[in-house]
């Protein structure tokens, strides 16, 4: 599904316009080596899909059994100019404060917004820099830069400084940050937190564990943490949590998410992510799947949507991630 990175995609009319003359002409950003939302006929790169795109394949190539079937010619390996590609998209995709936006530079203000026409849609007049686009785009980049260190490495690693500091120029006094694209809160310091990591932050850092301690803060009596669409519209954690189609006001997703976070931070309360860890395993139906609870995609600020696969990836993630972190200590019984 990369744009424009085959024999057929480049032998169509579409590849014409990658030209610098033609991009020029027709304002286009560049697209080739870039990921897509849908398939490579879509054509729009977007930051944080060519950021996992590229992070998807850097996983594949450490696999020795992709690295068997490609020497057994079961599979084709990928180039390396392709990933090379990606990397001048997401270089390019950068602002200037920083961070990533979606589908382009951001090119306006923020009082733009006072000419929304919208009555349904908020924050929309200009493409702003997220916490989720940045982090995918920051640990590519970091992640390919570990692959190939001498491709553009001033610049490289001067964008990963760039993204760093972006992360914490928007850290809210609170800790937290701000989720665009899912509630809310919890989702969003997990993107924090692994974009500092990654992008050389110790877990003993002001920023990381200020977010851990909020993260805390919000875990539930049952163990698990909740929020619902409020968090996204108040932009203001959600007083109640789950309250409506979660359980007792936590949910599966926002407890992975938490978890995400707490244990890539490497967060020294082992109760409570082994109290977050038992609730997931509570939570678990005897055949394996988890339950469908409340909404937990949102875009636009306002407009909710169901992603039915985060009630199972996220929760298989975060307990994966949490015993590879922790290990068997989390067996051990609690010290309530």
């Amino acid at each position: 599904t990369q744009i424009l990175s085959t024999d057929v995609s480049q032998a169509s009319s579409a590849y014409k316009y990658e030209s610098l003359i033609n991009r020029n002409k027709f304002y286009r950003h560049v697209s080739k080596g870039g990921w897509p939302f849908s398939t490579s006929a879509h054509g729009w790169p977007i930051s944080d899909c060519t950021g996992e795109g590229l992070k998807g394949v850097a996983v594949l190539l450490k696999s020795k059994n992709v690295q068997e079937w490609i020497k057994n010619g079961e599979v084709r390996n990928i180039d390396e100019g392709r990933l090379k590609d990606a990397v001048n998209v997401i270089l390019t995709l950068q602002n200037e404060d920083g961070g990533w936006a979606t589908y382009e530079n951001n090119r306006g203000f923020k009082w733009y917004e006072q000419l929304n026409p919208s009555e349904v849609f908020g924050d929309i007049m200009i493409d702003y820099s997220y916490a989720e686009c940045s982090m995918a785009s920051l640990t590519a980049l970091s992640t390919f830069h570990e692959m190939h260190p001498q491709f553009r490495r001033e610049e490289i690693q001067h964008s990963i400084k760039m993204g760093q500091e972006f992360f914490k120029g928007i850290q809210r006094p609170d800790g937290s940050w701000y989720g665009s694209w899912a509630c809310c809160f919890c989702y969003a310091c997990w993107f924090g937190i692994e974009g500092l990591i990654r992008s050389g932050d110790s877990p003993s850092s002001p920023a990381i564990k200020k977010c851990c301690a909020f993260l805390l803060s919000k875990q539930r009596e049952n163990g698990g943490w909740g929020e619902d669409f409020t968090s996204c519209y108040d932009k203001d954690y959600a007083v109640n949590g789950m309250d409506c189609y979660g359980d007792e006001g936590s949910g599966v997703v926002n407890t992975a998410w938490a978890l995400m976070a707490l244990s890539e931070g490497k967060c020294d309360d082992v109760d409570a992510i082994r109290r977050g860890v038992q609730y997931l395993m509570k939570r678990q139906f005897p055949w394996g799947d988890w339950p469908q609870e409340g909404i937990s995609g949102v875009f636009n600020r306002a407009c909710g949507i169901t992603y039915t696969a985060y009630r199972n990836v996220f929760p298989i993630w975060a307990l994966g991630r949490c015993y590879e972190t922790y290990g068997d200590i989390l067996d051990e019984k609690s010290d309530d």
